[in-house]
């Protein structure tokens, strides 16, 4: 005779939810630990309270494995990208564009390029992050030389590197999210690309006015990105040419590429110029492409910008999935999401409802999770089969997780990225958050849009 599964309880719903954020954010904010270890002692107490609801560890467990197995591919795709992100580096391909992207800055529009700027290098180097550790610490030193205030440009190069952070496909950020929700990475970005541009525009206009306030005729200090240029410039072969493999990842896009062979395309063309442009030999380029490219010039900043990549630089985000879908696969059996899920849903009764009831959720698990890997995981799940029995594609769902739980987690002092950003650049979010302009600007168009009708995604019936 099988045994009784109980419904959750809403206390139950609340403690398997609150873990979670209790847990990741002891771990993260005090102990400032790797979320591993704490994920799995969540999967732990999390499965134990499933168990007490009436379900065997055989259930638990194949719940686990069969969420695993659906995101195998997203994963083989994630460290993939890891090779591209090296042989690009050791190619030639991103420091040539970063050089040409420097070579952009001028002191009177200074705003308006740093903003393009590092929108460029953060979609070609993939992280938001290190073009804010580097780039916008140059950008600060730049402003203070010119007279600009550095809360201002401090805000313009956080808005600026989040965006190209979520339209990256050397980005671990949307890797995660089409895992979670299980779509195709470059399908996402189209995607993504399409309903993000009105923000990137009006973002533009307003580094444009900002700009104008602050027109100096006093050119300042641009010695740290002459050195940078400098430096790119000795180390490997700089040319326009180098910019057109970036082509391939629109040609990807466009001619309906499978993304595994679209992005073993592209670590062939950065490993193709490394050894034909840049010199290297093929045993270089494939111990690059495992380990991660490593920068050996003179200038750390340099250094800081292009040591990255590599199969095993994937290793860590490929773990926090497996946690996460892990954890999704408990809840899921448990019933606890579908539960806290159906309770939201009486108020859904539109298809713009749902996407504004997601952004919501995001910016407020984001308040509370202080990660926005972890506000993903727990969004994502729980939203996932709503779009689907609205008819809706997930393609609306990651939509929503890269406009809202990824660009506004660096306007939160308290989140990690928030934390990350102040200790990179010395400015609060509370003083740079007002012109990081593209991190608010995200979550309202996505709503406005949903409203208008404007860039909804449905399946095929």
């Amino acid at each position: 005779m099988d045994k009784k599964v109980s419904a959750p309880h809403l206390w139950e719903i609340i403690v398997a939810l609150l873990l979670l954020v209790v847990v990741l954010s002891i771990a993260i904010g005090v102990l400032n630990v790797d979320t591993y270890g704490p994920f799995i002692l969540v999967i732990a107490f999390t499965s134990v309270m499933a168990m007490r609801m009436g379900l065997g560890w055989k259930e638990i467990q194949q719940a686990i494995l069969s969420s695993l197995q659906s995101v195998l591919q997203a994963l083989l795709i994630l460290i993939m990208v890891g090779m591209v992100i090296s042989t690009w580096i050791q190619g030639g391909i991103v420091p040539s564009l970063i050089y040409y992207g420097l070579r952009m800055i001028h002191p009177n529009i200074f705003l308006v390029t740093i903003f393009l700027v590092c929108s460029i290098c953060a979609v070609a180097t993939g992280s938001s992050w290190t073009i804010i550790g580097t780039l916008g610490i140059a950008a600060i030193g730049i402003s203070q030389g010119i007279g600009i205030p550095v809360y201002i440009t401090a805000g313009i190069v956080v808005s600026a590197a989040y965006f190209g952070d979520k339209l990256s496909p050397l980005s671990d950020t949307p890797n995660l999210h089409c895992a979670i929700v299980g779509v195709n990475l470059f399908e996402n970005f189209k995607n993504v690309l399409r309903n993000t541009l009105p923000s990137y525009f009006i973002a533009l206009i307003l580094c444009v006015v900002v700009g104008l306030c602050y027109q100096t005729e006093n050119g300042g200090s641009l010695s740290e990105i002459q050195l940078m240029t400098e430096t790119l410039a000795e180390n490997f072969v700089i040319s326009p040419w180098l910019i057109l493999p970036v082509l391939s990842v629109f040609a990807v896009i466009l001619l309906k590429i499978p993304a595994k062979s679209g992005i073993l395309f592209m670590a062939f063309i950065g490993a193709f110029c490394g050894i034909f442009v840049q010199g290297e030999t093929i045993a270089e380029v494939m111990k690059t492409a495992y380990s991660g490219f490593v920068g050996n010039t003179e200038v750390e900043m340099v250094n800081s910008l292009l040591s990255r990549g590599g199969i095993l630089s994937m290793m860590p985000t490929v773990l926090l999935i497996f946690c996460a879908v892990s954890y999704g696969g408990v809840l899921e059996v448990s019933g606890i999401l579908q539960f806290f899920l159906e309770r939201m849903m009486r108020f859904v009764k539109k298809d713009e409802t749902l996407i504004t009831l997601t952004v919501i959720s995001c910016v407020v698990v984001n308040l509370f999770a202080m990660d926005n890997y972890v506000t993903a995981v727990i969004c994502g799940n729980m939203f996932q089969d709503a779009y689907v029995e609205r008819g809706l594609s997930p393609l609306n769902l990651t939509r929503c997780l890269a406009e809202s739980a990824s660009v506004v987690s660096p306007l939160i002092p308290w989140n990690t990225c928030g934390i990350v950003v102040f200790g990179m650049l010395g400015i609060s979010p509370l003083q740079y958050g007002p012109y990081a302009f593209l991190c608010w600007l995200a979550p309202i168009m996505v709503i406005l849009l949903s409203h208008w009708k404007i860039g909804l995604v449905y399946l095929e019936k």
